[in-house]
């Protein structure tokens, strides 16, 4: 119950932080610490997305508690709606006409229209998107202890998106091994036509940036 307490008052904590920065950025004003994202060199994009994987809390249930939903591989539910500055998984067209899974921050969203507003994380405030509800997968909000909660995992062959590493796309991949340990990434095959069986040697990915995949059939 202690640990509880201290990882919810960090919630609360990283909450407010959070809140204060939406609230700048819709005023337009950027602290000194964080200049507008645009002018984000990659390198420290890539480091401020490790870091909210590794900060992302872990959830600890009482004897008998399920995990609940957006707890490692529990899906949202049905009528959850992301809040601003939520990070998602975001299905927007490509320059190309291409399809692609984004990495992608709330901005609003509307329940009139069923429809979510997002900025592609990468290029914050130039790429907005609006898109339907379908097209959006939140991401996890707390990690999974795969000693306790096994069952919150996804498992060995089991076919979602991940983020691949040091980019901001997710891609379909197959679980190679799930985590061992509270702090462990999944290890997962990226499908890669390169490749004689058509997947990537396997790669880690944070348990923050898998989620399952909506899409069944290869286009």
């Amino acid at each position: 119950s202690v640990l509880r307490r201290a990882l919810d008052k960090i919630a609360e904590i990283k909450s407010l932080l959070e809140e204060r920065r939406i609230a700048a950025k819709i005023a337009g004003i950027y602290s000194e610490a964080e200049p507008p994202r645009k002018t984000m060199r990659r390198g420290v994009l890539m480091t401020l997305l490790q870091q909210s994987a590794m900060t992302l809390p872990l959830w600890i249930g009482k004897p008998g508690e399920k995990p609940p939903p957006l707890c490692g591989a529990v899906p949202a539910a049905g009528d959850y709606v992301a809040k601003p500055g939520d990070k998602v998984a975001a299905r927007v067209k490509a320059l190309e006409g291409d399809e692609q899974w984004i990495l992608a921050e709330v901005v609003s969203y509307s329940h009139a229209a069923n429809k979510y507003e997002v900025d592609d994380i990468d290029e914050e405030g130039k790429e907005r998107h609006t898109l339907s509800r379908r097209r959006i997968i939140p991401l996890p909000q707390w990690k999974t202890n795969p000693e306790t909660d096994p069952e919150a995992l996804f498992h060995k062959d089991q076919l979602v998106l991940a983020l691949y590493p040091q980019t901001t796309c997710f891609y379909r991949a197959l679980i190679h091994a799930p985590p061992q340990r509270p702090q462990d990434d999944y290890s997962v095959l990226f499908e890669d036509t390169s490749y004689a069986d058509g997947y990537s040697p396997p790669l880690n990915v944070a348990q923050r940036y898998v989620v399952a995949c909506k899409e069944t059939k290869k286009k």
